[in-house]
Parts: structure tokens; C-alpha cells; sequence
């Protein structure tokens, strides 16, 4: 019996629009009134995580920034956080800012942008809230020094990943949510160990929780769930790694997993 559903957001829960997916709701209100907690465990971040899971009706406890993060949706509380430790948070810092690649680094809640990743996301990820909330430095790296602010995550896009010179950095795992990113987190942190934790505290087995994700930083979640589910926009290493495939989140996917997960 499953009593745990935990959700990616982007590629599942949303649809290619970025909005929540018709039905999906109404499944997660029938999932819970039946007694199942819903979760999203997602690389965004915390604000933007809430955000969805107030909007759809997830329980409380969100995963955000690659599990690198467990929050609290209603009250925007930081309940536990697993930062990239020193040097090599700084290092891998110094390997990718300055080479023409979007980077967006996370530090807990805060997000941080050099001047050319700022003027690309504008472009590319035009969410308000995100760019009121994001601080711009010239220079992002000596800026945390000097406050003393951890490396919690470094998402990269549009340019080739530097993955020779940071899969020689101790401390840290790199993976990716889309054909052309990369994410950098904590080495031994990711979405299955945060949904261990949350499994935990909610006294369920990891027997008896589904995940459901599309990217290849979900494996992690899929492979420590019992019952493991790809939407079907998941690259085919992703939908090969679950027990069961679902529609594309085009198609309604999510609702189809959730409420499947309601019979058994």
C-alpha cells in the first residue's frame, strides 16, 4: 500500500506551460483525503517550491534545490540544509563562472548571479519574484567569501559543462534536470536521500512511498521508492529505471500517476 507520493516539479506536476497541470489538484486532494501525503521534491527553490506546493495541495514538507534543501511550505521555515563543503563549493565556483555559462548559485534561500547570467535569465527564465529576490554580483565568489555565505547548489545551462575539471572536486555530486544543464550539490545529497528523511519523519517505509519524475536527477528518488513511476516526456535511461511509465506531463501524466497510486 503506497502512503506516500513524492513529486518532481518541472516535467511532472507542470506542464510545458510552467503551470500546474490540469487535474492534478483535484488527484492530489483525493490522494490526501484518502489518507496519503504528497510531497514535491524539485531543484528549485525553496520560495518557488512553496510557492507550488501551496497551489497544489502538497503537504508541508518540500525537498527543493535537489534534495539539498528540506523546508516547510506554510511557513517558509528551513528545516535542514546539506551546503557544499569548503574548498570545494569555492572551487567548482571558480570553474564555471567566467565562461559564458548561465549560473545560478544558491546559498540556502539566497540566490546569487554574476552580471552575464542575470541578463541571460532574464531571458530564459522570466519568473518576477525570482529576479526581485536575486541578489547580482560582479563578482559572485570573493561577495559570499565576504559574507561568509555557503555554496548550497550551482545550477548551469546553455554552454558546455566543465565535467573533466569538476568530477575531480571531492564533496560534491553533478548531475542534470535538462538536455542541456548541469546541477552541482553535496556529495551523498539528492532527491532519494531528502525523501528518506522525509519518509522518516512521517514513520512510512520507503516500501510504501512512490515517486514520480522525469529527469535524470530523479533517479535518486526512483530508485529508493517502492514504487517507482516515469512520466512519459522522461529520457528513455529514466523511464527504463521506473516500474511504471505515465503519459507526458503534455498529457495529463501526473494526475494518471497519482491517482494510480490510490489502487494499490
Amino acid at each position: 500500500m503506497i502512503k506516500l507520493i513524492s513529486l518532481d516539479l518541472d516535467g511532472t506536476l507542470l506542464g510545458p506551460d510552467g503551470d500546474l497541470t490540469p487535474g492534478a489538484a483535484g488527484a492530489i486532494a483525493r490522494a490526501r483525503e484518502a489518507g496519503l501525503r504528497v510531497v514535491l521534491n524539485t531543484g528549485r527553490p525553496m520560495t518557488e517550491a512553496g510557492h507550488f506546493a501551496r497551489e497544489a495541495g502538497c503537504d508541508n514538507l518540500v525537498s527543493c534545490l535537489g534534495g539539498a534543501l528540506l523546508g516547510d511550505a506554510q511557513t517558509g521555515a528551513e528545516l535542514r540544509r546539506w551546503d557544499i563543503p569548503e574548498p570545494w563549493g569555492s572551487r567548482a565556483l571558480e570553474i564555471c563562472l567566467g565562461r559564458g555559462l548561465e549560473i545560478t548559485i544558491f546559498s540556502g534561500y539566497q540566490v546569487v548571479l554574476d552580471p552575464f547570467s542575470k541578463e541571460s535569465l532574464l531571458r530564459t527564465y522570466p519568473y518576477p519574484q525570482f529576479h526581485t529576490e536575486a541578489i547580482v554580483a560582479e563578482d559572485p565568489l570573493t561577495y559570499m567569501k565576504e559574507r561568509n555565505m555557503p555554496v548550497t547548489k550551482i545550477h548551469g545551462d546553455f554552454g558546455p559543462c566543465p565535467r573533466a575539471e569538476l568530477e575531480q572536486l571531492e564533496q560534491l555530486e553533478l548531475t542534470t534536470s535538462t538536455p542541456t544543464d548541469f546541477e552541482i550539490i553535496p556529495r551523498g545529497v539528492n532527491k532519494g536521500s531528502t525523501l528518506a528523511l522525509i519518509a522518516l519523519m512521517y514513520g512510512i517505509p520507503l516500501e510504501q512511498c512512490a515517486a514520480v519524475g522525469d529527469s535524470e536527477n530523479d533517479l535518486p528518488m526512483l530508485e529508493a521508492a517502492g514504487l517507482s513511476i516515469a512520466m512519459g516526456n522522461a529520457p528513455e535511461h529514466v523511464r527504463a529505471a521506473a516500474q511504471r511509465v505515465v503519459d507526458t506531463n503534455a498529457q495529463g501524466g501526473v494526475v494518471q500517476a497519482i491517482l494510480g497510486c490510490l489502487e494499490r
